[in-house]
Parts: structure tokens; sequence; C-alpha cells
């Protein structure tokens, strides 16, 4: 039977219908910025976050990722964010450059101001534990910075060669944590006239009895130095890898008893102290018991503040006991599901610390099949490298210009990806989810069928 004109048209007007609104759908998504998207690799997770270098107008957050990816900071005085913060590098060439280790600095803010900050890493955004990093900035200071001299030295690899991107963190007793970039040719001169008080109050006045703990962190290596105040122009040389004691001679020690800070590429050999940690549970652990019992260890004697974050949100405060454990047990049963434990405690250098570990409860009666081994994540806040000098490994930053605070994402705080471009990283924006995914989905299909359509004719 021959087909009518209308027979031919029909499907011709339904498949260029169908081609025109899978179009529409992607661009929309595409404009969106959620069409690609995907979980973080390893490699964009940010590691050993710290806030340093705070003044009355602008901080320092430093750290370290697997792989090179573009790093920027989004930041604001309230948790909307709003304004980008580039690579101290970019900043200065104007070029968007992949880098290992990132150090950015967030300038012109008010003195005495709250900010709240997120890392974007590559394409993926992070947080603390599902909110935005904290940072505070200083008093202005009217008194004249001290005649001080710098620090200057050189870092090498075990090789002798150049790393190919290092970072230092320098603090001595009572005073705030600074870090800088090390040069390309492994040199660093660092001032240290205008170096705060921990309470960034002041300018610290170095008594001549000073010693100044250095971390170096390169290529995947660290090293803890210590020194005295008349040996820091210059430095003899330092080799990533090692630990220095330069009060006691310049050779190498085997253990380092004025540790700074142990991150997870450090020599096995040094001490980690009672390191604020939580034992149980541990990442990923399931349990039965609806009221487990929390345990870990921290400095002895310290408080330890415990945060519960389930159905109701449970906040109290422990304390270590003489040889630096603590343990807690809820007052009431957790609800069935995942939940978050986070602790903040001060390590043995002073430094606020903040931890946090992922654990499922089970309804009661219900099996639980215990995990061997569970995986353990790692991007450890100064919530300052995370002060790091001592940066210390990885407390949280706090509202309170706390010394250095080290942050950490740890387990890392789950990636949220960003909206493109991914140097203007905007507020808490959620990962993909089920209607995004179908929505891509059914674009998709409807160009596909509008086109068979088409061709079919």
């Amino acid at each position: 039977m021959k087909k009518t004109f209308w027979d031919k048209r029909i499907p011709t007007l339904l498949g260029l219908l169908l081609i025109v609104i899978g179009v529409g759908v992607t661009s929309f998504l595409v404009k969106q910025g959620v069409i690609v998207v995907g979980n973080a690799s390893p490699s964009t997770n940010p590691q050993n976050v710290r806030i340093t270098n705070i003044t009355d107008n602008s901080f320092t957050v430093s750290y370290n990722t697997d792989g090179e990816v573009i790093g920027s900071l989004n930041y604001g005085k309230d948790q909307n964010l709003g304004q980008t913060a580039l690579d101290d590098r970019d900043q200065q060439t104007g070029t968007l450059v992949n880098h290992k280790i990132h150090s950015i600095t967030v300038r012109s803010l008010s003195p005495v101001t709250k900010y709240f900050f997120s890392i974007t890493s590559g394409q993926d955004k992070f947080l603390n534990s599902g909110t935005p990093f904290e940072a505070v900035t200083g008093a202005v200071v009217t008194s004249s910075p001290s005649e001080q001299k710098p620090i200057v030295g050189k870092v090498v690899m075990p090789n002798g060669q150049i790393p190919n991107e290092a970072i230092i963190y320098i603090t001595t007793d009572n005073s705030q944590v600074i870090s800088s970039l090390i040069k390309s040719d492994g040199n660093y001169l660092i001032p240290l006239n205008s170096v705060r008080t921990v309470d960034l109050a002041s300018y610290l006045d170095f008594p001549a009895t000073s010693v100044l703990k250095m971390l170096f962190f390169g290529d995947g290596l660290s090293s803890n130095v210590s020194l005295s105040l008349n040996q820091i122009n210059p430095v003899p040389t330092v080799t990533l890898s090692q630990n220095y004691d330069f009060t006691t001679g310049t050779e190498p020690i085997a253990s380092f008893s004025a540790q700074i800070e142990t991150l997870p590429s450090s020599s096995p050999a040094v001490s980690s102290g009672n390191t604020p940690k939580i034992i149980t549970p541990k990442e990923n652990q399931s349990f039965s018991d609806q009221q487990p019992i929390f345990t870990g260890t921290g400095k002895p004697n310290e408080d330890v503040k415990i945060e519960i974050h389930s159905d109701a949100q449970i906040q109290t405060k422990v304390k270590t006991d003489a040889n630096g454990n603590w343990s807690y047990r809820p007052n009431v049963p957790l609800s069935p599901g995942q939940h978050t434990i986070s602790i903040t405690t001060k390590d043995i250098n002073g430094i606020l610390r903040t931890i946090t570990q992922t654990f499922t409860v089970y309804a009661a009666g219900s099996q639980v099949n215990p995990v061997a081994n569970p995986p353990t994540s790692t991007p450890t806040p100064l919530a300052s490298p995370t002060p790091s000098p001592s940066p210390s490994a990885t407390p949280t930053p706090t509202s309170s210009p706390t010394p250095i605070p080290t942050v950490t994402p740890t387990p890392m705080p789950t990636p949220k990806p960003s909206a493109p471009p991914p140097l203007a990283p905007g507020g808490n924006s959620p990962g993909p989810d089920g209607k995004i995914v179908t929505l891509g989905l059914l674009g998709g299909v409807l160009t596909i069928i509008g086109a068979m359509l088409l061709f079919a004719l």
C-alpha cells in the first residue's frame, strides 16, 4: 500500500522533535556542570591540609596530592563562600599549572574575622567532614617587627638532586606556624621578623635560647629538623628523608626527640609520641551494638572533644588518662545506618587536631560481617599544615587563632564535584544524584531514537 504524505511526515517530525529534546536536555546539563562527573580519584585528594602564615589580612592553606592537579580555594565570610584564590605560583605567573604540593594564600581580608573555605583539587571539591574549613585572622599589630634575621638554607634529595617541589614549615615555642615553598633551585630564605605569637596578638621576640622546629616535605619524602637560633643563617643542607637535630651535631639522627610531625611518607624511625588517634572504630567498621564503645589515644590528661554525626547530633568531652587513653560510650542508642565520629584535641606540641572516622551501626539483631582490615583513608588538617611544623599532622582549624591548626581531611572529606570552571569552586555543591544521571541518559536515548527514525525513512 502506498504511503501517504502524512505517513512519511509524522515519523520525520517525531524524529526531529526527539533529537531537539535530547540535545536540549544534554545542553542544559552541560551548562550546569553535571554531565562529566565522577568520584575524586586518589590523585586529587588533598592530604596534610594546614593553615599557616596567619596575619590580620591573610592566611595560607597548603596541602599535597598524589597526582599533579590544579588547586584553588573558594572562600568567604559565610558558608556561601563566593571568592576564589589560586595557588601562589599561579597568582604570580597568571598561568594555571598542575602541582603536587599546593600553597594558596588568601589576601585582602579583615582583621579578627572568621573565614570559611573549600578546596578545589582538579575538578573535585573537598570540605572538612561535610562542612567548610575555617580560619580566623589575627588582630592588627601596631608595634614594629623585630630585627630578627631570616632563616636561609637548602634542601636536596637523597641522590643530591633538587626536589621537583618542596615546602617548609617552621615554628618555635609560643609562635605561630609559618610556611614557604622551596625555590626551584632548592634554596629558601624566610623572614622571621614578622612571626607572631601563638595568639597572633603581637610579633614574637625570639629569646636567644630559642630552638626552631622545621618540617620539610617534597617529592614524597619528609625531614624533621631542630636547630638553635644562631644556626639559621645558613642552616646546614638538609637531605629529604633524613632527620636532624643541629643543636647536637650536623649528622642525621636515627630518632627525633623534638619531633614536629610524622607525615605518611616519613621515616618509620620517627616516633609519633602520643599522637591523637581514633582506635575504635576503624574506618568503615560495622557494629551490631547500637551503643558501641569508642576508644582512642592522645596527649595525657588532655580534653578530647567528641562529635558523633547521627540523626541526633552528639557532642561531649572526655579526658585522656595518664597514659593518653580515652574511651566513650553514647548514653542513647545510635540509629541504624552510617555515622561519623570526630575528635578534636591537642597533640604533644599543643597543636589542635581533628580526626574523623566513618562507621556503620546495624539494627539490633542484624547479622554483621566484621571487617578484618577495613581500609583507611588519609587526606590528614596546619587546621592549619596544618601546624605542621611544628607542622603538625592534621588538626582542623578552629574559630580562634589557635596555634597552627592542622586541618585534616581524615578520612578525606567527601569530594563534591564542583561546577565548572574548576577554578571557581562554589559553595556546598552536591555530587550527581539519580535525577541528574537519569536526565543525562534520557537526553542521550531521545537523541539516538530520533536519529534512528530519520535514517529509517
